[in-house]
This record gives C-alpha cells, sequence and structure tokens, in this order.
C-alpha cells in the first residue's frame, strides 16, 4: 500500500462522492492519474459483487477506455453484463501496490462499434505470442466464443493517493480448472539420494 491519508472503507464510498474534485484542476489531475496508471501497468484487477471476487486481467488503453480480450485461447470469459457495473483495481508500475481503484462500467464490444478497429488492434498489438496478428481481428469477429469487453471508467476515485481504504482485500481465489501436477516426470539420469556424482 502506498501512503495513506483519512482512513476509508472499501465497501462504504459511494463512487459519486468519492475524491470529489475540488475544481477543475484537481480533476484534471485524477484524470492524468487513471490515464497514466492505466497505460503503465500491465495488469488490472476486476472486482464484482455479489458475491465478493476479484480477478486479473491484462488490456489494452485506448483513448480512455480499457478493453479486455477473453475467449478460448486467451483469458477466462468474466461473463460481464451488458451494462454492469465493477470496480477496477490498478497497480503501481513501480512499486506494484495498488495505486488506484475507480468505478467502471461494462460492455461487449462489437465489430460494427466505431471503436472495434482500434481496440482490436491494440489488443493484437499487445498479446503475447499471437500467431497472425494481422488476421486476429478478423478471427476474434467471426468468434461467438470470443469476448471482447469495452470499460468505460467513472470519473471519480474511489481509492487514490492521500486515500487508500484501511479495510484487509483478501479474497477467495477465482474457481481455475488449472491443477498442479500429482506426480513428477521420470527423469534419465537424475541424482539418487546418495548424493554420487552423476556419470
Amino acid at each position: 500500500m502506498g501512503q495513506r491519508g483519512e482512513p476509508a472503507n472499501f465497501d462504504e464510498i459511494p463512487s459519486e462522492t468519492a475524491g470529489e474534485p475540488q475544481d477543475g484542476a484537481d480533476e484534471w489531475q485524477r484524470q492524468a492519474l487513471i490515464d497514466e496508471a492505466l497505460k503503465k501497468s500491465a495488469l488490472i484487477w476486476l472486482t464484482r459483487d455479489p458475491p465478493r471476487r476479484e480477478q486479473a486481467f491484462w488490456h489494452a488503453w485506448v483513448d480512455g477506455l480499457a478493453y479486455l480480450l477473453t475467449g478460448p485461447g486467451e483469458q477466462p470469459d468474466p461473463g460481464l453484463q451488458e451494462g454492469e457495473r465493477l470496480r477496477l483495481v490498478v497497480r503501481s508500475k513501480d512499486t506494484v501496490q495498488r495505486l488506484v481503484v475507480v468505478d467502471a462500467t461494462a460492455h461487449r464490444l462489437q465489430p460494427d462499434d466505431d471503436d472495434w478497429e482500434a481496440a482490436t488492434a491494440a489488443l493484437a498489438a499487445g498479446r503475447l505470442n499471437l500467431a497472425h496478428a494481422e488476421q486476429a481481428p478478423a478471427r476474434w469477429a467471426g468468434d461467438a466464443a470470443t469476448a471482447i469487453y469495452r470499460l468505460t471508467l467513472g470519473k471519480q476515485l474511489v481509492e487514490g493517493p492521500g486515500h487508500y481504504a484501511d479495510t484487509a482485500h483478501r479474497a477467495t481465489p477465482s474457481p481455475t480448472p488449472a491443477t498442479t501436477a500429482t506426480r513428477r516426470p521420470w527423469v534419465l539420469h537424475k541424482r539418487g539420494g546418495s548424493g554420487r556424482r552423476l556419470s
């Protein structure tokens, strides 16, 4: 956690009043902080209720909007509903600690949306080890199982420098089909318990 200011309760800060700007300069500084944080952070965390759960995603930040690429072979689809409200947690690239928390509204991006081309180009550029990246937007458009979400951020900070919640942020991990291997693979010429040098 960064430097703390007045204690705040994460679950009780109304988005319409938290971090309310005192003047235009303060509002500009908040927007600049959010923009810089989303540009630099490789991951964001989505917090949803109920039940409360948090899930990390890599994202593309384009013209003040965050985009998530999900589906088979990509990030797990969180199944966001159209117009669903959630909270977005952004960490600091320098300290790897919570930097800002802001409310957001989710919408599923469609191929005929005005921002489809810019968003998918940014996602294709940011996606690691993507084969035939130039063809990816067309593939995503034709695959109903691939979901791209647009996150529209609110103008107010729920948490930010000088105003962080004092409550714990521990949460139950999200369900996943991933598992731990039950046995180690057999290795030729592996070292035994005697400590003798390998031949």
